[in-house]
């Protein structure tokens, strides 16, 4: 995933940017700004790989703005959006990427991304990766914990402040309306009330994370505030990251994807029972088990059957109750014809059904399992 900055004077047409952008699956908003000088500020601090500039801006014009820009960082790619297709030549005086006419459409806007990808890759010679042996600050998988720069956790002065953050980290990058937060997290109080509670917990969740010597970038508004963070400033947005650039397993992320499988496990923020949370909730789990299919299928590929197996132990571990995963672990157990480790996981999964959901296994399951002990006791 590459981290995009963009920089454009118009609010409505930096709001349309930033939205392409967000939810454009190879690119991630490092940071938005409408002064061009604002952006040079910040730039060494965000480390952009890539920067969107509007060509014709106030105090700084765009073209100026990617010659200091490319002074800091000489591979740092540019691309002009602008209205005026006059100025093309001039963009690629300083060795822009590439060039959009305004109004930005998805469909340009894929085709760059694209292009940067490429252009990226061809540089590095691989693919942007998270260095997932990097503890994060944060970790909300299994657990919700945040540690200072020392090392030790950070203790929330509330429950609403430390929730607060939680769903700031759920949704980064992007504007969270102040009065949505007011009505997520204090549904039951006055307007008026509930929006000094919002305006309080931020102050004490800024406070709390300074004090901890933890640095972030959180911009407000009139509409509400915004977090922007790095993929590895928690272990959410590592697993979203990778998820989302890897639609299949093979010898060149399969290492990465093991680490991830045992180092992301569990319910989202330790299955604290927030509201909101339960939608996030589910499609984070949907997304542990395609990584721990996509993972086994990679195994079973090249013939590394204990690994597959062991793959679907650690997921199982977490999730025991997943009939599809349970059901592939027995298959391999009794293709193996391991009728010990066949029966421990058997019937581990029926009393669990029974204990929890009053059920018995799917019918499939029962069948495979009569089939297989059968022929085991026949041999």
């Amino acid at each position: 995933m590459l981290r995009v900055m963009i920089v454009e004077d118009e609010q409505p047409i930096l709001d349309l940017m930033e939205r392409l952008v967000g939810e454009h699956p190879l690119l991630q908003v490092a940071g938005s700004f409408a002064s061009p000088l604002a952006a040079l500020d910040r730039h060494e601090e965000l480390k952009p790989d890539a920067v969107f500039l509007d060509v014709e801006m106030p105090k700084m014009g765009g073209i100026q703005l990617a010659e200091k820009l490319k002074a800091q960082n000489e591979e740092l790619q540019i691309v002009f959006t602008t209205a005026y297709p006059d100025y093309a030549v001039e963009a690629f005086r300083v060795h822009a990427a590439d060039y959009l006419l305004k109004p930005v459409t998805s469909e340009e806007l894929e085709r760059v991304a694209a292009r940067l990808l490429k252009l990226h890759v061809m540089r590095s010679g691989h693919r942007p990766v998270i260095a997932v042996d990097k503890e994060p600050i944060a970790r909300c998988i299994g657990t919700f914990e945040t540690r200072g720069a020392n090392g030790s956790l950070i203790n929330w002065p509330t429950r609403k402040t430390e929730e607060l953050f939680a769903y700031m980290l759920a949704y980064p990058n992007r504007l969270v309306g102040q009065w949505q937060l007011a009505d997520l997290l204090w549904p039951d109080l006055d307007e008026d009330r509930a929006l000094h509670n919002v305006h309080n917990s931020v102050y004490r969740m800024k406070k709390a994370l300074k004090d901890a010597g933890v640095s972030m970038d959180l911009s407000h508004s009139n509409e509400g505030y915004r977090l922007q963070i790095s993929p590895d400033f928690s272990d959410l947005e590592r697993f979203r990251d990778f998820m989302n650039r890897t639609s299949e397993i093979d010898m060149r992320n399969a290492a990465e994807a093991a680490k991830l499988l045992r180092s992301h496990a569990g319910s989202l923020f330790g299955g604290k029972d927030y509201s909101w949370s339960a939608g996030l909730a589910a499609e984070i789990a949907a997304q542990q088990a395609g990584l721990a299919r996509m993972l086994t299928a990679y195994y079973r590929r090249i013939g590394e059957r204990s690994a597959a197996k062991e793959t679907l132990r650690v997921y199982l571990q977490h999730a025991p109750l997943d009939e599809e995963m349970t059901g592939e672990l027995l298959r391999h157990y009794a293709e193996d014809g391991e009728i010990g480790s066949f029966r421990t996981i058997y019937e581990q999964y029926v009393r669990r059904l029974e204990a929890e959901l009053n059920v018995a296994p799917a019918e499939e399951i029962r069948k495979l399992a009569a089939a297989f002990i059968r022929k085991s006791t026949e041999t």
